[in-house]
C-alpha cells in the first residue's frame, strides 16, 4: 500500500492507474489525512456485445427515418 498526496495523484493519474491495475493499492491523502483508496477492480468483467439492446427494444420501424410531423412544416 502506497500513500500518495492528492496533487501527485492528480498529476500522475495514468501511472498510478496502471500500477493499480497490476495489483498495487494506493491511499490518496490530503494534508496528511487519508481521503480515498484506489485498488484493482476484482469484480466480473462485463463484456458488451454489438446489438445487445435489440433484445430489449426490437427492430427499428420503417418510419424511423421520416421527419416528425411537428418539424415537417419547418423543412
Amino acid at each position: 500500500m502506497k500513500l500518495v498526496p492528492s496533487y501527485e495523484a492528480k498529476s500522475k493519474f495514468s501511472e498510478i492507474l496502471r500500477e493499480a491495475s497490476e495489483g498495487q493499492i494506493f491511499v490518496i491523502t490530503r494534508n496528511g489525512r487519508r481521503m480515498a483508496e484506489l485498488r484493482p477492480y476484482e469484480g466480473p468483467e462485463i463484456r458488451r456485445k454489438r446489438g445487445m439492446m435489440k433484445e430489449k427494444f426490437g427492430p427499428v420501424g420503417e418510419k424511423f427515418s421520416e421527419p416528425l410531423a411537428e418539424f415537417s412544416s419547418r423543412l
